[in-house]
C-alpha cells in the first residue's frame, strides 16, 4: 500500500469507537482533512486537526477506480463503511504499526464502491464494527475537503 501510513495515534479508533461515536466526533473536534502534497497520492483523513489522533484515511490513485482504506484499532480481515444503505467492505490485513497499540487495518478497494459514492454526494459515512454503525458524518465545514479529494481523484 505505498508508504505505511504512520499518522494513527495509538488511541485512535479504540477511543471513538469506547462511546457513541456520535457524541464523540462532536466533543473531540473530529474532522475530515484533505491532504495532498504532490509527493503521495490523494488523502482523506478523518481525525482531530493539527494532530496524529487520526481514525480512518483513505487515499487513491488519481484516474484509477481504486482506493486504499486504514483504519486504526479493528480487528478480523475487512473494514466495513456505509452511507445511508449504502454499504461496502473492503477486504483488509492487520499492519502493525508503532504508533497505533492495536495495529491498523490496511484495505483496498474500488473509489466508485457504493458507500463512498454515497459519501461523496452526500458527505454521511460510517464505521461498522460487530453490528454497530459509528457516524463519521461531515459536516458543512468538511464537504469542502470531501469534494477536492474525490475530484483529485478522478470520481
Amino acid at each position: 500500500m505505498g508508504r505505511r501510513i504512520t499518522a494513527f495515534a495509538a488511541l485512535g479508533l479504540a477511543a471513538v469507537l469506547a462511546g457513541c461515536a456520535h457524541e464523540k466526533v462532536a466533543l473531540d473536534g473530529y474532522r475530515w482533512a484533505y491532504l495532498a502534497d504532490g509527493a503521495e497520492a490523494p488523502r482523506l483523513a478523518y481525525g482531530r486537526p493539527n494532530t496524529d489522533d487520526v481514525v480512518l484515511m483513505i487515499s487513491c490513485r488519481p484516474g484509477q477506480d481504486q482506493v486504499n482504506v486504514s483504519a486504526v484499532g479493528l480487528s478480523g480481515g475487512e473494514i466495513v463503511l456505509a452511507s445511508g444503505r449504502a454499504e461496502s467492505r473492503f477486504s483488509a490485513a492487520r499492519v502493525d504499526d508503532a504508533l497505533s497499540q492495536g495495529g491498523l487495518l490496511e484495505g483496498r478497494g474500488k473509489a466508485s464502491a457504493p458507500a463512498l459514492d454515497g459519501f461523496r454526494k452526500s458527505g454521511d459515512l460510517a464505521l461498522l464494527t460487530k453490528g454497530e454503525r459509528h457516524s463519521l458524518a461531515a459536516d458543512a465545514a468538511d464537504r469542502g475537503s470531501i469534494k477536492a479529494f474525490f475530484k483529485a481523484c478522478g470520481v
